[in-house]
């Protein structure tokens, strides 16, 4: 299957499930970010078809935060992130409910604002 297809087909319909909610642009965004978080688990795993079956980001719709959620192969869950779906801004994640919100640590907008410091583990 074309990856960029799938990649695509991912996006179309994030944004179409989304569309009450958030913008295309935010659904963009989201995927770009998650792209960057497979990108760093692939440095850290060296193998891609091991990140493919083992690792895995999902995102969960709250009313003011889309919560990014990292997913391990046995179904592990934890809270990577979260993202303010008025403004992109990026947050640690303080709780699995949650953000840090002592200062943001990037936007998805702007990928250059977040990543140096986002990790497969969670956002510094």
């Amino acid at each position: 299957m074309n990856t960029e297809m799938t990649r695509q087909e991912s996006l179309e319909s994030l944004a179409n499930d989304w569309a009450k909610t958030y913008t295309k642009d935010l659904a963009t965004a989201l995927i770009g970010y998650k792209d960057v978080i497979m990108a760093d688990y692939a440095k850290f795993a060296k193998d891609l078809e091991f990140v493919r079956d083992s690792f895995g980001v999902e995102f969960s719709i709250g009313n003011k935060y889309v919560k990014v959620i990292t997913v391990s192969a046995g179904g592990s869950r934890s809270v990577h992130s979260f993202v303010d779906s008025k403004t992109g801004n990026i947050w640690k994640a303080a709780s699995w409910k949650a953000p840090a919100k002592n200062f943001a640590r990037g936007n998805v907008f702007n990928q250059s604002t977040y990543i140096k410091n986002t990790r497969w583990t969670g956002i510094c």
